[in-house]
């Protein structure tokens, strides 16, 4: 089985937008992670099954939210290098793929 390793940066990336979703409607922020959840599960079921961006980085698009997975898919080991709002400067979460 496959583990799901969560960066530092993506981590974040979730608390800042819970907490936007928190504030914006009662419950949203659970309909939040319930869905990164199922996209972190299909990942796992399925790690190349989503396009290649650049070099190792993968993308999972998210239908429900504006947000795209970036993940690198490792032998026994999926890493996810951010969970990005679609409308923010993808130049950050690239720069994250240099570290």
């Amino acid at each position: 089985m496959k583990k799901l390793i969560i960066l530092p940066f993506a981590e974040q990336d979730i608390r800042e937008s819970t907490n936007h979703y928190a504030e914006k409607e009662i419950g949203l922020d659970k309909t939040f992670l319930k869905v990164i959840n199922q996209a972190f599960q299909l990942i796992l079921e399925n790690p190349l099954s989503f396009p290649i961006i650049i070099k190792n980085i993968r993308k999972f698009v998210i239908k429900d939210f504006p947000f795209n997975i970036f993940y690198i898919a490792k032998k026994d080991t999926i890493y996810i290098l951010a969970v990005f709002h679609m409308k923010r400067d993808p130049g950050k979460w690239k720069k994250r793929s240099n570290k």
